[in-house]
């Protein structure tokens, strides 16, 4: 294994760890709302729909994008 794809491996896993400590603040979030309003039904259903596919484009973009800086930043200063 090379030392560009481990860099690049780190910089996706560290992305992943840190936007699941922002999903757990989000869910914690979404659960209080949805105890304040419970006759939400299906609109509730399509908002997280909604939200898992931008986490979803995001978490694609996110893991790209991290270990490319990661790499280039390695081999910018080595």
């Amino acid at each position: 294994m090379t030392s560009n794809l481990l860099l690049f491996f780190t910089g996706s896993i560290t992305f992943l760890v840190v936007f699941s400590w922002f999903k757990v603040a989000a869910i914690h979030l979404f659960k209080l709302e949805t105890a304040s309003e419970p006759d939400q039904g299906n609109a509730a259903w399509k908002k997280l729909f909604q939200v898992f596919a931008v986490d979803l484009l995001l978490c694609i973009i996110g893991v790209l994008g991290t270990g490319i800086i990661f790499v280039v930043t390695f081999n910018l200063f080595h």
